[in-house]
């Protein structure tokens, strides 16, 4: 059983977090896009902190006998969604920086070759 202390220090803890989330996307230090994952887990967090039925029942439905087990697992679970989001995105990343850097020599190729063509 989840004690109403661990309960009240989780319900604390997702609204800092969600809170710290909207002020990192006002201040533009987070991009919406990227955001939206980090938020999502913040508002699942919340409903099943404020609703402790509900981990209760994820709790007999898989056959953990700790609720406090179950925060954990999810907790687990999410960061790992989180990690896979935040790789996709490097990767994605990457491959744009790749692009423009070859794209960048390619032009400074270009303009070099304007250059000594011009002196001649």
């Amino acid at each position: 059983m989840m004690t109403d202390l661990f309960r009240f220090i989780l319900l604390g803890g997702v609204l800092i977090y969600i809170i710290v989330i909207g002020v990192l996307m006002k201040r533009g230090k987070m991009n919406l896009k990227y955001s939206l994952v980090w938020f999502l887990t913040g508002i699942v967090l919340l409903i099943c902190a404020a609703f402790p039925g509900i981990i209760r029942s994820f709790a007999k439905l898989i056959g953990v006998y700790s609720e406090v087990n179950v925060v954990f697992f999810l907790g687990v679970c999410f960061l790992l969604i989180i990690i896979l989001s935040l790789t996709s995105i490097v990767s994605l990343q990457s491959e744009r920086i790749r692009s423009l850097t070859q794209t960048q020599a390619l032009l400074e190729k270009r303009v070099r070759d304007l250059e000594e063509k011009n002196e001649i």
